[in-house]
């Protein structure tokens, strides 16, 4: 029988790692047991990967971790996950049901916490209320508790075991746009373009994600369309992919055909100030609203906008392509070797001025440092010509 390793797995001191630091927040919280909520997709599903290797294509999962004893896992049936439980051997009490509020309910009796503080991951966000009501009919005597940011705040600082997964699906991602640049052409068409982008990205074995174009019109990112590329555009290639070690990236490079115009050059000028700005921003012991901060000074410089958007301009990610903080909307304290994907937003006054120059922007992982973050990716970007 053919054999091959899973490549997400993580080492048993990372395991070991994790598990005491969540089991150290918990006892700091008084919670007794922690159930982590999971849905499969690429916003939610690393919870329970984080804390099982078990990555949930479909549906919903669940693992409950005591504070003492060994975690279960409860499976949407929808999806094999007890069978994927058993391939990377990390729990070994893995089920699947219709009813998870009856499993929860008797491992949490089996452990001796059916009165105990049960803190929730997921509670604030996607956990169902089938869920919550059915456990507090079945557990009346638990008091059940939100954990999802005790959850997160754990998750958020890297190891460095987490790092070096961070660092491999950057040098992935680089080893495709040097091949995708190639397919880069007027009259290719855009969808054949991202069909290639996929096609090699899962050569190297990230396991999910997305790839998008952005061009001079439209002004959003799209999957690809059956329309070919133009010579006199400017575009960008945004990739969002979850490594083979189950580490997320969104990386962008932006390209012309010929030589940019003195208006695309001024207008990359600035969006690489902003990035560069934003990067010096991410200082341990600052908080996350000071990368919004720097972008809007430097913004606020050339007469741009920015700030009355409620997109992203900064996120967190790591087993999710998801993750605290993220700006504007959930402020944290940064802290050394968290990981923070950043794409700054630049608007204009003038729709028409920005409609030439719309597709350029930019995207890479930050780790978080004492001095200033570090890219992890490219040490700076460039505004490539493909002609050249």
């Amino acid at each position: 029988m053919a054999k091959g390793p899973i490549s997400h797995i993580s080492s048993p001191a990372e395991r070991a790692r994790r598990y005491r630091a969540l089991r150290e927040a918990m006892a700091g919280a008084g919670i007794d047991a922690l159930v982590v909520y999971c849905r499969g997709d690429d916003f939610m599903r690393g919870r329970v990967q984080y804390v099982s290797d078990i990555w949930q294509a479909a549906g919903w999962g669940i693992v409950v971790l005591p504070a003492r004893g060994e975690p279960s896992y409860i499976g949407d049936p929808l999806w094999g996950g007890k069978r994927m439980a058993m391939m990377v051997n990390w729990i070994q009490d893995a089920r699947h049901t219709q009813t998870p509020e009856v499993e929860i309910a008797g491992i949490l009796s089996d452990h001796g916490y059916s009165n105990g503080t049960i803190g929730m991951a997921g509670l604030a966000d996607i956990t169902t209320y089938a869920l919550m009501s059915g456990l507090g009919k079945l557990a009346p005597g638990a008091t059940l508790v939100d954990a999802t940011d005790l959850f997160d705040d754990v998750r958020i600082k890297k190891s460095p075991e987490e790092m070096e997964n961070h660092r491999e699906t950057s040098w992935i991602l680089k080893q495709v746009f040097r091949s995708l640049e190639a397919h880069i052409r007027p009259g290719a068409l855009e969808i054949d373009v991202m069909a290639e982008a996929h096609r090699l990205v899962r050569q190297y074995g990230c396991m999910t994600g997305i790839a998008q174009t952005g061009r001079t019109s439209p002004r959003a990112l799209t999957l690809g369309r059956h329309a070919p590329f133009e010579r006199g555009e400017y575009l960008s290639i945004d990739l969002e992919w979850q490594g083979p070690s189950g580490y997320w990236l969104e990386l962008r490079r932006n390209y012309c055909f010929g030589k940019p115009s003195d208006e695309a050059k001024r207008f990359w000028d600035i969006r690489c100030e902003v990035f560069q700005a934003c990067i010096d921003a991410m200082k341990s012991g600052h908080s996350s609203d000071e990368v919004l901060a720097a972008r809007d000074r430097v913004n606020d410089k050339y007469g741009l906008g920015g700030r009355e958007l409620v997109s992203y301009s900064a996120h967190g990610l790591g087993t999710d392509s998801l993750e605290p903080p993220w700006s504007p909307g959930k402020e944290r304290v940064m802290e050394t070797d968290m990981v923070i994907n950043l794409h700054p937003h630049s608007t204009f006054s003038d729709p028409a001025a920005y409609q030439s120059v719309s597709a350029l922007s930019l995207a890479d992982n930050i780790r978080v440092t004492p001095t200033g973050g570090e890219r992890l990716t490219y040490p700076e970007d460039e505004l490539v010509n493909l002609d050249v």
